[in-house]
């Protein structure tokens, strides 16, 4: 007899239709129930494919009232009352980034669905004064007060950050939607917004005086994405499946999802979360392989890290508060921000002495997606013959023969790409190093500071280290001489690896390297 074919859901968002088809569900229920009565406004960020939309779609099917749907779940146990409410579930995901009215086209239609649900007149009133009659007349309508639930609530600013004024047009039409909330508090049960972004020029967390920011309460920290231990307990049928389509034991396929879906951490006690879109679409395929970061190309990442003039080593292993990730615009603040609240970076360590959060890329996947994407950014060299030439200068350096990595770094720079700067600095070349060696899955700093002075690069293997000076325009010789004449490899020369000195000399010009010394 043949077992029936399991269904993961994958892209889903509504949760009648998953419970309804039959689909796999993680069971995060008790979580729910735990969190609406704890509270009345919350707002939650997360990076995007990480289940917000469904979390959203749960809570407004349990204030419905649907208690069938919850069959075997463990809200059903804990819930008594089941009451209905009147629920407001508005969804911006769809708004269109190109065009100006797609917004207040978007608002309307919604608008308009509620005000024939609850009877209320479609008058010539701005949005948001309907918006305020909406919330009204549902309570009036029904005598009970009303749930209002805001998924994606940044999306229309995230995808217009490259246009500064249809931003801001959008900016204070949601600002004035969503401040408006507080003004209704006695028809209100229950409020939550979701986004990827905490956007503070919408002064909402400031308007919403008792809006509940859970984005880094460990409480709730598994509310979107899956620990390990709701994988072994739900997920423990697909999990053997891709053991056994790979032919390796369960740990060692445990091993490897971890390593490459897993390493979210979204509070100080690092709960370890799993990206589930990747994790569900590597179960459903049995494969290893970059589902999340496939699913939409970071077409901003370029753009916001090459007007920031900070080193790359810094970025991608960055130090900051809560305070700063959670405050700082993701549209015009800096890229560190935008990393941690975009996916591409995560807590790695919390230092409570300082209430300092290090910053680290979480796995595998993103790692190794994200840059090589930033090394197509940089270069014309197609994804392919990029990684021909990477394991070709890995080889070289492991090997401790950098002219070899020096020539085959040539064709990768050649042409850096005109899309970044209209003209090249040290710091782009830098970055375009960093890049490269970290794809090479070498231990590589930028930027290292001595007694005297700061190193371009430092990257170490098993037996080598290269100490390497970038000059603009300038002779290898120069390079070459900052290095002796600082004494840059004084704190290795007495350890066990060969140090190799490399002055390295780029062209502004040809946009590549035009000479270099090795001693």
């Amino acid at each position: 007899m043949n077992l029936p074919e399991l269904k993961y859901p994958i892209g889903q968002q509504d949760f009648a239709s998953i419970i309804s088809d039959g689909y796999i569900y993680v069971d995060k229920t008790a979580l729910i129930y735990r969190l609406v009565r704890s509270g009345k406004y919350f707002f939650l960020a997360r990076p995007r494919r990480f289940g917000k939309s469904l979390l959203l779609s749960t809570i407004r099917y349990y204030f419905e009232g649907r208690k069938e749907l919850f069959k075997g779940l463990k809200i059903r146990y804990l819930e008594i009352l089941w009451d209905s409410h009147p629920v407001l579930h508005l969804q911006l995901s769809r708004v269109d980034p190109n065009s100006p009215l797609s917004l207040e086209s978007t608002l309307n239609q919604q608008f308009s669905r509620w005000e024939k649900r609850y009877g209320i007149a479609n008058s010539e009133e701005d949005l948001t004064t309907r918006f305020v009659n909406i919330i009204q007349g549902a309570f009036e309508k029904t005598g009970r007060r009303v749930v209002v639930l805001i998924d994606e609530y940044d999306n229309p600013l995230i995808n217009t950050i490259g246009n500064r004024e249809l931003y801001e047009k959008n900016r204070s039409l949601l600002k004035s939607i969503y401040v408006c909330l507080k003004d209704l508090d006695e028809y209100i049960r229950f409020g939550m917004l979701t986004g990827v972004s905490r956007f503070s020029s919408l002064s909402i967390f400031s308007g919403l005086n008792n809006l509940r920011d859970i984005t880094f309460d460990a409480r709730f920290s598994a509310l979107c994405g899956f620990t390990e231990e709701e994988i072994q307990s739900t997920l423990g049928e697909g999990l053997k499946k891709l053991s056994e389509s790979m032919q390796i034991h369960p740990e060692d396929a445990i091993k490897l999802l971890k390593e490459n879906y897993d390493g979210y951490h979204f509070s100080e006690d690092l709960t370890d979360i799993y990206n589930p879109f990747s994790l569900l679409n590597c179960l459903d395929s049995c494969k290893i392989e970059n589902y999340w970061f496939r699913s939409g190309t970071p077409t901003f990442l370029i753009k916001a890290l090459s007007e920031n003039r900070e080193s790359f080593s810094r970025i991608f292993n960055a130090d900051a508060t809560s305070i700063e990730l959670a405050t700082n615009d993701v549209a015009f603040d800096d890229p560190v921000s935008l990393l941690f609240q975009t996916g591409y970076l995560t807590i790695k360590r919390y230092d409570p002495s300082t209430n300092m959060y290090r910053l680290g890329v979480p796995n595998l996947e993103v790692d190794r997606s994200l840059f090589l994407y930033l090394l197509a950014g940089y270069s014309h060299v197609r994804d392919t013959e990029n990684l021909r030439l990477v394991h070709l200068m890995a080889d070289a350096l492991e090997k401790g023969e950098p002219e070899e990595f020096i020539e085959v770094l040539k064709s990768v720079l050649a042409p850096i790409s005109y899309r970044l700067n209209g003209k090249m600095t040290e710091l782009d070349f830098e970055r375009t190093m960093f890049v490269i060696l970290h794809l090479l899955g070498l231990e590589v700093t930028t930027e290292l500071e001595t007694s005297q002075g700061r190193i371009d690069l430092v990257v170490k293997t098993k037996d080598f280290v290269y100490i390497i000076e970038l000059k603009l325009d300038k002779t290898a010789e120069e390079a070459l001489q900052q290095i002796n004449s600082r004494d840059y490899t004084l704190q290795w020369e007495k350890g066990n690896r060969k140090v190799f000195k490399v002055g390295i000399s780029f062209s502004s010009v040809t946009r590549n390297i035009s000479s270099y010394l090795i001693q």
